[in-house]
């Protein structure tokens, strides 16, 4: 399969990071008003759930004209103290960045199948950007199996 191509600044990133246990993938385009919810969902559910593993979110996005990458970049949890017993050991990262290639999802998920693989992830989940009922348990139902149960994929 021939590897989509990141920019030098994604590739900076990267090493940078160096390993991730967890790469958490959300694909866009003219996402801004649903994404932060997302995001939120996702970052909950790995400090609930996956404390200590080191965990990625990456945001590959189709061009966005809304500032879909800027909520990415800018959605926190402000006080994991009132959702959370103990404190997250990993921080979550977070990357967001234009993919190349044809637009449409494919290209977007090969772009974070990319930076999966070059993270060495031992996991890999994507959820859409779109998502309104999403809750952090979902993160929970979608990697432990992979993690922890010998599966290979889960849908």
């Amino acid at each position: 399969m021939d590897a989509v191509t990141l920019r030098a600044d994604i590739h900076q990133h990267i090493e940078q990071y160096g390993q991730a246990d967890i790469v958490v993938g959300i694909p866009s385009f003219n996402s801004a008003r649903t994404i932060g919810h997302v995001v939120r969902a996702v970052q909950a559910g790995l400090a609930k759930y996956f404390p200590e593993y080191k965990a990625v979110i990456v945001n590959s996005d189709g061009g966005s004209s809304d500032g879909t990458m800027d909520v990415v970049h800018n959605t926190s949890i402000d006080d994991f103290a009132t959702i959370l017993l103990q404190h997250r050991i990993e921080p979550v990262l977070k990357m967001a960045f234009p993919y190349s290639g044809i637009p449409g999802k494919g290209s977007a998920f090969r772009a974070v199948f990319e930076v999966a693989q070059a993270l060495d992830a031992k996991a890999c989940v994507v959820v859409d950007s779109d998502l309104r009922s999403i809750t952090p348990e979902w993160i929970e139902l979608l990697l432990k199996p992979v993690l922890n149960g010998g599966f290979d994929y889960v849908a």
